[in-house]
């Protein structure tokens, strides 16, 4: 009698699973990750760039950084990333996602333990099939 319960739970635990590597739920890492990207761009619009700074993945305000041979708050407000971050759709996949943005360029997000932190901005599509060009990427 024990085995069908012990079966049942397995079962039940299998497709939970299923579900979730499918990204069935993910609607509130999803709100999450457009907030992530929302708050940046509404940073970048007041000129604020220690919190614009604040919501870059580590490895891409160091390579910002290097890049601009300056601190990331200085350098993160000379770039050409759209200050409009209003989020038209995010889609998350495992640990990352992207955001399209009404005013067409995409950014991208990296999630680990602390939360969503952007890792790409000012991404446009190039030719299909090919890599996004971005402003701002480690």
């Amino acid at each position: 009698m024990n085995c069908p319960v012990v079966g049942s739970k397995a079962v039940v635990l299998a497709c939970l699973l299923a579900l979730a590597l499918a990204g069935c739920g993910t609607g509130g890492r999803e709100d999450d990750a457009a907030a992530v990207a929302e708050s940046f761009h509404a940073a970048l619009e007041q000129k604020d760039g220690k919190a614009a700074c604040a919501k870059l993945n580590p490895e891409t305000a160091s390579t910002l950084e290097q890049d601009e041979q300056k601190p990331c708050e200085e350098a993160i407000t000379s770039l050409d990333i759209p200050k409009d971050g209003t989020v038209a759709d995010t889609r998350v996949y495992l640990t990352g996602a992207f955001t399209s943005l009404a005013e067409g360029t995409v950014d991208f997000l990296d999630e680990s333990s602390d939360g969503w932190w952007v890792s790409a901005a000012g991404c446009r599509p190039t030719t299909p099939g090919q890599p996004y060009d971005c402003e701002l990427e480690n």
